[in-house]
C-alpha cells in the first residue's frame, strides 16, 4: 500500500503540472509515470526502506529499482485507461480546481492498485519488495542481494553472517530464491501488460 501512496503522490503531482500546463496527453502520461516511478522508488521504497539494506540509502535505491519498476508498470497499464476514458468523458473534470479531476484520479489510481496487486503479492512473497505489514526474520533479503548473488554465486554459499559481524546489514547471507531468468521474465511480463494499458487508451481515445 506503501508503494501506491508514493506513486499516487507523484502521478497526482504530474497530473496537476500536465493540466495547469495544457499539457499533450502523451506527455501528461509520461509526466505522470516519471514523477510517480521517482517519488515511489526514491522516497518511499529506497528511503522509508532503508534500514533493510544496513542504512544506506544509495544501496536502498539499487535493491528497490527493479521491485518499483515492475510495480509501476502495472499500476499505470490499470490506472491509465480509466483516468482517460473518465476525463473524456467528463471535460469539465480535467481541472485540478473542480472536484471530479480528484475524484477521477482517485477512482484510478484504485484501479492502478488493483492491478498491480498480483505483482506486488509476488514481489513480497519472494522478499523482493517489502509489504506494508510484513515482518521479516533477520535473515530474509531483497533484490538488491539477490542479483549480487547471481553476479557473484559463491557468496549465496557462504552461510556466515559478515553484515552482522562488520555491524552491517543482514540481509547479506540468504540463497538466492528468484533467478535472473525469472526477474527478466517478470520485468517483460511488466512491459506487455503497461503497453496493453496504453493500447486500450489509445482506442478509447478513438
Amino acid at each position: 500500500m506503501h508503494c501506491v501512496a508514493g506513486d499516487g503522490v507523484g502521478i497526482l503531482t504530474g497530473a496537476v503540472i500536465a493540466s495547469l500546463l495544457h499539457f499533450s496527453k502523451t506527455t501528461d502520461i509520461a509526466l505522470e509515470y516519471i514523477l510517480g516511478f521517482a517519488f515511489g522508488w526514491a522516497i518511499f521504497q529506497a528511503l522509508f526502506m532503508r534500514d533493510m539494506t544496513g542504512g544506506s540509502y544509495k544501496r536502498a535505491l539499487i535493491s528497490t529499482f527493479f521491485s518499483e519498476l515492475l510495480s509501476m508498470n502495472f499500476l499505470m497499464a490499470g490506472m491509465v485507461p480509466v483516468m482517460m476514458l473518465a476525463m473524456k468523458s467528463a471535460p469539465s473534470s480535467q481541472s485540478p480546481s473542480t472536484p471530479g479531476f480528484w475524484f477521477i484520479m482517485s477512482m484510478a489510481l484504485l484501479v492502478g492498485f488493483v492491478a498491480a496487486y498480483p505483482m506486488n503479492w509476488w514481489l513480497v512473497s519472494r522478499n523482493m519488495k517489502h509489504g506494508m505489514m510484513t515482518v521479516r526474520p533477520q535473515n530474509e533479503t531483497g533484490i538488491g542481494d539477490k542479483v549480487q548473488s547471481l553476479r557473484h554465486p559463491s557468496a549465496s554459499h557462504d552461510h556466515t553472517d559478515p553484515g552482522h559481524e562488520n555491524g552491517g546489514s543482514s540481509m547479506d547471507h540468504e540463497m538466492v530464491k528468484v533467478s535472473k531468468g525469472a526477474i527478466t521474465g517478470m520485468t517483460v511480463l511488466s512491459f506487455i501488460v503497461f503497453g496493453f494499458g496504453l493500447s486500450i487508451t489509445l482506442m478509447l481515445e478513438r
